[in-house]
């Protein structure tokens, strides 16, 4: 559970950071407009963003390893067609917390969990 909370933070950080992004770049009426245009770029984002903040919303409650994985995997390519280094050093650590949490939340899904003695070993 603790890996979803984080992982939940993180997606909730990084989708509302790119929500304000996209509204500073672009401001709500270009959004719409865009999005009724049929522009591709806008579509993906606003489709990435929404699967970001789904993903955290339902590893809150213990639940979406699907919309996490998927989640994950976006931001994993996103990661690689950045270009900066700074990006990738605070993109992987972001990125570790959230397989943190889709390990969780499979982990859930199973029913298994860590034993009493596997979590003494690494608290």
């Amino acid at each position: 559970m603790s890996g979803m909370q984080t992982a939940s933070t993180v997606l909730f950080l990084i989708g509302g950071l790119r929500t304000v992004l996209l509204l500073v770049a672009l401001g709500p009426t270009l959004i719409v407009q865009a999005i009724l245009d049929g522009n591709v770029i806008v579509i993906i984002t606003v489709a990435i963003i929404a699967n970001m903040l789904l993903a955290a919303f339902l590893l809150r409650r213990g639940r979406g390893a699907i919309p996490a994985i998927i989640a994950t995997i976006l931001y994993f390519f996103d990661l690689l067609l950045s270009g900066s280094i700074f990006s990738w050093v605070i993109g992987a650590l972001l990125l570790a917390a959230m397989i943190g949490g889709v390990r969780g939340a499979l982990a859930l899904r199973r029913g298994t969990g860590f034993s009493d003695d596997t979590y003494e070993t690494f608290a």
